[in-house]
């Protein structure tokens, strides 16, 4: 999950380079990208694309491109730094998810750890109210889309490997946004090209270490570390596009942290006691 988020936020830093480029054509670049690595290795690997629950791998696609296109048209439509803020209740929504829908057990002092980390984003971003109404929904779709669609790559654990989930993602992806990018369709350059196919490449070995994580693991465990991409969007923004940070962004990273290591602390110490 640590390498998910990692991968995730170099994504977003090439994303956010690629501002000439229409936000459907990159999402149509990591999906053809990603359809010929998993293709190629669930056919090198002898396993079936057909897959064996297929009606919650088509909802795992369709939630997931529904997810990203939300959320590539709400920062195009809502201030940057509250479309991130919002879209951050998605671990919330998760844990909403497992507790009634997989009903895991999840205990109160958990719940106290996501609303921490929550809290420290809000204090690092904040959030502008103004904004329409349409935008507003949109970054919140965004986040419901997400979270139904990770949940659901816990619900596929029994059923189908995680290549497969990949694959079946770009099934979807691709004839929902290829009519989009070809009717505004540009052309990239060289230094364009480049950066598109490392996205292609780091979001899918990134959805792999997703899709494996919340396979293996509890939601109410993992899903929590979401909340580290802004850890990584702090310190990417510094590096590659020089914005700066006062003290009350670094209050902010320590509650999320904070939020995050004692969620894992508990549910680990919660683990050896059942031993």
């Amino acid at each position: 999950m640590f390498f998910y988020i990692l991968l995730f936020s170099l994504v977003q830093v090439g994303v956010k380079s690629l501002y000439h480029i229409p936000f459907f054509e990159v999402i149509f670049f990591r999906a053809i990208i990603s359809f010929f690595l998993a293709g190629g290795t669930a056919l090198s690997q002898k396993i079936s694309l057909l897959g064996n629950n297929k009606k919650l791998l088509l909802l795992r696609g369709l939630f997931g491109t529904l997810s990203l296109t939300s959320f590539f048209y709400a920062i195009k439509h809502v201030p940057l730094a509250s479309a991130i803020t919002i879209v951050n209740i998605k671990p919330l929504i998760i844990l909403l998810i497992a507790f009634f829908v997989l009903k895991e057990k999840i205990k109160p002092t958990q719940w106290l750890f996501f609303l921490v980390s929550f809290i420290g984003i809000i204090v690092v971003k904040g959030v502008d109210l103004r904004m329409n109404t349409l935008g507003l929904i949109t970054v919140i779709s965004a986040a419901i889309f997400a979270a139904i669609a990770h949940s659901i790559v816990r619900m596929l654990r029994e059923t189908d490997q995680p290549i497969v989930i990949l694959f079946y993602f770009t099934l979807v992806t691709i004839p929902v946004v290829g009519p989009f990018t070809l009717w505004h369709w540009v052309t990239p350059n060289f230094e364009e090209l480049i950066i598109l196919i490392a996205v292609g490449l780091f979001t899918h070995f990134g959805q792999l270490l997703l899709t494996k994580a919340y396979q293996s693991e509890e939601l109410s465990k993992v899903s929590n570390m979401n909340y580290l991409g802004i850890v990584f969007a702090i310190i990417f923004g510094y590096f590659f596009f020089d914005e700066t940070y006062g003290v009350s962004a670094i209050v902010g990273l320590a509650l999320v942290i904070a939020g995050v290591i004692m969620n894992l602390i508990y549910v680990e110490k919660n683990k050896l006691k059942k031993i």
